[in-house]
């Protein structure tokens, strides 16, 4: 720390303070983490009232007992005051606002008012209306035997309001209306004019109204003017000159010049608060190891933490510039003032500027943080920087640990393996460091030289030099004469992400769909013999499948794996529209088996063509054989709607240019490679009528299919008709948006079979039982085959 000098009569409006102007406003990472943990408490709070409505309706009654024991007086003092503070805080807090200037904080605060009160109304709409039984019961309160409103809108107004003002000077306003909120949710509680379950939604809604609000119009900004550190550091004895920017590093720091001396100053405020916290937790989830830096919530914390570590990092023998004193600006920010370094970042030197003396001066100090159990954590070629001397310096150990677990210090190696080969060759890099550290301790990083476990600037700064890691691992195996495989890191990997929601999502799906079922009833119905004969053709339906892909593919693909993989399809549809699941388990089945991704791409981009091309003419053809003029089953208009929104989200986006500039160059990829060589194919007697067989081989399998589990169930109907039926109700699995074509394709094929003169009753049977087979049935085989195909790195 530094010791305090006798300042001279210089003011602080007299030193000159070279710095950009700082923004007004500013959207603080904090209020989106917290947006995101309203939105779970809300997520839980319907799940609760579903699952435990027995516990919510029993609170609430409990807490509406009490009314009898409480004096009716004190009820009636607290909901008057509370009440007359609910009407008069907001207009005093508007008064207060527009006195101080504050225009845009108002409309802000009229706006999030707005919205929750909003947002709450609807919420009561729909909670006694459509809204499941379960929810009813539990959050929709009856007063002298009528529905209540469930979520109070004017407390949701109030609750948005005081999230707005939160980081204002209001704060006895705050206290107000605080006290507001509280009296009125205790009477309304006593009296049964609300349930606990209905409150607490309009608090979650009022309280992500306000933070939306602040998201998206930013809040004044906490940090400091430059003014007031030029203060504070001349009150702490500093006699300063000039203070200016220094863009160096992701914090805010200024350099104060003194007539002894320069220091840098890292300036943390609250503005920051919450920054990476998402990123962290989703990294944390993602890896199995503490290999990334830990993450600072809190102003406190990350005071705390860059002191401490800095101190411990200049302790166990690296160079770090001395930490002299940490100065608290206000309430919302601080000051931490360290010896200024004056060189150049490593990742700004070339490859002729970084001398083996520098990377020896490297190694010799990641060896002594290693002896001190003391990890840095932020290695990289912007915080590694030589001095005008050539001699190395470690700056911003903000993440690092002390007693430092042993992955952590490997990760600090890899993390400055990566970021020196960068700039001077993997070469010089893995001589001296195994020069210095040794061969056990630099083989111990080679499992940790992947992207996951490099920290995101590293990460950013190595997508531009691909071959290092590459490279830099293939020199220290030729160095050490050990392969050594990387370290699997990943806790949990997309397709495992994937796979385990897809599950969740089949077995929920199963329950609720088949939950009514009288399977008893169908057990009686149905002839098996003619049931075993459809799942024998909904089998063949696959093998077809196989067949109208393999007809498009030039290069030779294994049949029965992708056999297997339409099966997996199955499976996949619970987590996807048909079409989309099956475009992409197929492009990715092709380029898993060897065929270049254009052609991957264009083979089954024209196999979903082919189908729309034989399926449509074959369609009319049937249509006027069987003389059925009326398709049943069409669209409603809802789901119109939805379609031809998703039409124009599609077209909306494709107007950006990243993604326009993205399609532009798949269809150059697939014009250049991809359509020569399925031009080829076409022109191919033999693969073309693979591809056609199979097409219509996959429609006349699934027709046949419907028509024994009509067969199954006792009814017979005219064939071409029912494939006009099936065709139509197909046709809307894959354009409805859902998965499966749940729910449209059972009302399109009830309605098509009815209209062919099967009774309702037969028809519904004859619908479920069709869907049993050709969607449900395949679910699990479909789990199997996708679970070991990937396991296998076939998918």
């Amino acid at each position: 720390m530094t010791e305090p000098r006798d300042s001279d009569n210089t003011s602080a409006d007299e030193i000159v303070v070279d710095e950009p102007p700082l923004p007004p406003r500013t959207r603080r990472p904090a209020d989106v983490v917290s947006l995101l943990i309203v939105s779970g408490v809300l997520t839980g709070l319907v799940a609760m009232s579903i699952i435990a409505e027995r516990t919510m309706t029993a609170i609430t009654e409990d807490l509406a007992d009490l009314n009898t024991r409480v004096p009716g007086s004190i009820v009636g003092i607290v909901d008057f005051t509370a009440n007359l503070a609910g009407v008069v805080i907001p207009i005093v807090l508007v008064a207060v606002l527009m006195i101080r200037g504050r225009v845009r904080t108002t409309v802000e605060l009229l706006l999030a008012g707005v919205t929750a009160s909003v947002a709450a109304a609807l919420v009561s709409e729909w909670l006694t209306g459509p809204a499941p039984q379960r929810l009813h019961d539990s959050l929709v309160p009856i007063v002298d035997g009528a529905e209540a409103t469930p979520v109070p809108a004017y407390s949701a107004l109030l609750v948005a309001v005081v999230t707005v003002v939160s980081q204002l000077d209001v704060r006895r306003l705050r206290q107000v209306a605080l006290f507001a909120i509280a009296g009125t949710y205790a009477v309304e509680l006593l009296q049964g004019d609300a349930t606990v379950g209905g409150l607490l939604i309009a608090t979650s809604v009022g309280v992500a109204a306000g933070l939306l609000v602040r998201i998206v119009g930013g809040q004044p900004s906490l940090a400091p003017s430059g003014q007031k550190i030029a203060a504070t550091l001349e009150a702490a004895g500093y006699q300063l000159k000039a203070l200016r920017a220094d863009p160096s590093g992701d914090y805010r720091r200024l350099t104060a010049e003194t007539p002894e001396a320069r220091y840098s100053v890292l300036v943390l405020d609250r503005n920051h608060e919450g920054a990476g916290t998402i990123a962290r937790t989703v990294d944390q989830l993602r890896t199995r190891e503490e290999v990334l830096p830990r993450q600072t919530v809190t102003l406190r914390d990350a005071i705390d933490r860059i002191a401490l570590q800095s101190f411990a990092v200049a302790r166990a023998g690296a160079r770090t510039p001395e930490l002299r004193t940490v100065l608290r600006i206000d309430g919302d920010s601080a000051a931490l003032v360290y010896d200024y370094v004056h060189g150049t970042a490593l990742s700004d030197l070339t490859a002729d500027d970084v001398t083996d003396d520098m990377l020896v001066d490297l190694w010799r100090q990641l060896g002594d943080l290693r002896r001190g159990q003391v990890a840095h954590r932020r290695l990289s070629g912007r915080t590694i920087i030589a001095d005008d001397s050539s001699r190395i310096w470690l700056l911003s150990p903000s993440g690092g640990e002390l007693a430092a677990t042993d992955i952590a210090m490997r990760t600090d190696l890899a993390q400055a393996l990566t970021a020196t080969s960068i700039v001077a060759g993997p070469e010089r890099v893995v001589d001296t460091a195994l020069e210095v550290l040794g061969p056990d301790v630099v083989r111990a990083a080679i499992p940790l030289l992947q992207p996951i476990a490099l920290t995101p600037g590293t990460r950013q700064h190595v997508k531009g030099h691909r071959e290092v890691l590459i490279r830099l691992r293939d020199r220290l195996v030729d160095r050490l004469g050990a392969p050594a495989e990387p370290l699997r890191l990943q806790r949990i990997r997309p397709l495992s992400l994937l796979t385990g929601v897809g599950t969740v999502v089949a077995v929920y799906l199963v329950g609720t769909q088949l939950s009514d079922v009288s399977f008893t009833e169908l057990w009686d119905r149905t002839d098996w013999r003619w049931l075993i004969l459809a799942i024998g053709l909904m089998f063949t339906n696959y093998l077809t499948m196989a067949l109208g892909l393999l007809g498009f593919v030039p290069e030779r693909v294994p049949f029965w794996r992708v056999v297997g993989a339409q099966v997996a399809i199955g499976f996949l549809r619970l987590m996807a529209p048909t079409t989309v699941g099956n475009v992409a388990m197929n492009i990715r089945l092709l380029t898993k088996s060897g065929v270049a991704a254009p052609l991957a791409a264009a083979s089954v981009a024209a196999n979903q063509v082919a189908q729309v091309a034989v399926t449509f003419p074959l369609l009319a053809v049937l249509a006027v054989v069987s003389g059925y003029n009326a398709l049943p089953g069409l669209p409603s208009s809802s789901t119109l709607i939805v379609v031809l929104g998703l039409l124009l989200a599609a077209s909306v986006v494709a107007i950006i240019p990243p993604v326009r500039s993205r399609l532009r160059t798949l269809w150059s990829d697939f014009a250049e490679r991809g359509l020569p060589r399925l031009l080829d194919v076409l022109s191919d007697p033999r693969k073309l009528a693979m591809a056609v067989g199979g097409i219509l081989g996959q429609t006349a399998s699934l027709i046949l299919c419907f028509y024994a589990c009509l067969l199954a169930v006792g009814e017979t109907v005219n064939l071409a008709g029912l494939a006009v039926v099936q065709l139509v109700g197909n046709t809307l699995g894959t354009a409805v948006p859902t998965p499966g074509g749940l729910g449209a394709v059972e009302a399109a094929l009830t309605a098509g079979v009815s209209t062919l003169g099967v009774p309702a009753s037969a028809a519904v049977t004859a619908v479920l039982v069709f869907r049993i087979v050709s969607f449900w049935l395949p679910i699990l085989p479909g789990w199997v085959l996708w679970t070991q195909m990937r396991r296998r790195d076939l998918l």
